[in-house]
């Protein structure tokens, strides 16, 4: 594999030399955008490479962000470390699983571990031609059913 040459501009030295007095992020990223650049394309996304994923979630008509770290599992699934905000309420945490086949469906579960999380929840969903999942989640366990809508971003 041959490594292509990156020429950089007045702007990206300046850029670099500054962000070297504060702690050398900048050159670190054009060395990762180097790297980059050399590697082979990749069609699609291998399931290895997945860390994590993100979207939104409407709830009792408050729109919120959540967020999961991802770790591969044996079964094809992933384990899932959730974080989520509500209203003004964040860093909701919870645990559970993800499966996706990375192309139409996502399906998840999750169950509060603390931070002001609460209760258990599913979901599940189907990506769309823009990349985005459309899913519906419900509260699970408990006295109530809840229930509202989210998206999932595709991984990337």
């Amino acid at each position: 594999m041959k490594m292509r040459e990156i020429l950089m501009d007045r702007k990206t030295v300046v850029r670099c030399v500054t962000s070297l007095l504060l702690g050398g992020v900048c050159l670190a990223l054009e060395l990762t955008v180097s790297m980059a650049l050399a590697a082979p394309d990749k069609s699609g996304v291998a399931p290895a490479e997945i860390t994590s994923i993100k979207g939104t979630c409407t709830f009792k008509d408050k729109d919120s962000t959540w967020s999961a770290q991802l770790k591969e599992k044996s079964d094809g699934t992933y384990a899932a470390v959730y974080v989520a905000s509500w209203g003004d309420k964040t860093n909701l945490n919870y645990v559970g699983t993800i499966k996706t086949d990375l192309k139409t469906e996502i399906s998840g579960d999750g169950k509060a571990s603390g931070g002001g999380g609460n209760g258990s929840f599913e979901f599940s969903g189907t990506y769309g031609t823009n990349g985005l999942a459309q899913c519906s989640y419900k509260e699970v366990g408990g006295s109530r059913s809840r229930s509202g809508s989210m998206t999932a971003e595709m991984p990337k």
